[in-house]
């Protein structure tokens, strides 16, 4: 279970990269766009298109796995804390066990639309003709990635003597508790 942690560690390290690259290549498009728009008149065919079907889908899909490996999605634990860690044990694996299966139809979903795209070599018509169907492979590479660390760590609640850790929900609760007395 380490090796797949470890892997998947990788793979989120890669892609973070991956999605700084994409945000400096967005702005310097944009702003490359904005410069050639009002000192010459000319802006850069496709900007906006490239913006929303490439950029931005890097930036929001490929950081999913790594949100959930580093447990820095936004939660909300209004009556959890004041669960026993059994309850917690039982939240916890009902809560991975349907955001896998969550992430998993998205990431089904998706890679169905992204090879229909493929096959259609689909394309934006603007000034010129910029293909797409490449970047449609970026929510099923993001959802799947996601699906897979959240089956992971659904098995890390399950067997593993140390998930409070793993999960983040040990430091608050005795944070808490131990400010209060």
């Amino acid at each position: 279970m380490e090796t797949v942690e470890q892997i998947l560690k990788w793979i989120t390290w890669v892609l973070s990269i991956l999605t700084g690259l994409a945000a400096i290549a967005m702005l310097l498009h944009v702003n490359a766009d904005v410069i050639m728009k009002y000192l010459a008149n000319s802006p850069m065919p496709g900007t906006s298109e490239i913006t929303a079907r490439y950029y931005m889908l890097a930036l929001v899909f490929l950081p999913l796995a790594l949100i959930e490996l580093k447990n820095a999605a936004v939660t909300v634990e209004l009556f959890f804390d004041m669960f026993s860690p059994a309850v917690q044990r039982i939240c916890l694996v009902i809560g991975y066990l349907a955001q896998g299966i969550f992430f998993g139809c998205l990431a089904y979903q998706s890679a169905l639309s992204a090879w229909a795209s493929y096959l259609k070599n689909e394309y934006v018509e603007g000034v010129h003709l910029i293909i797409v169907w490449p970047a449609a492979f970026i929510l099923p590479v993001g959802f799947g990635l996601a699906t897979v660390v959240s089956v992971l760590r659904l098995v890390q609640v399950i067997v593993r003597d140390d998930w409070q850790v793993l999960t983040g929900t040990h430091s608050e609760n005795s944070a808490v508790t131990h400010a209060a007395d």
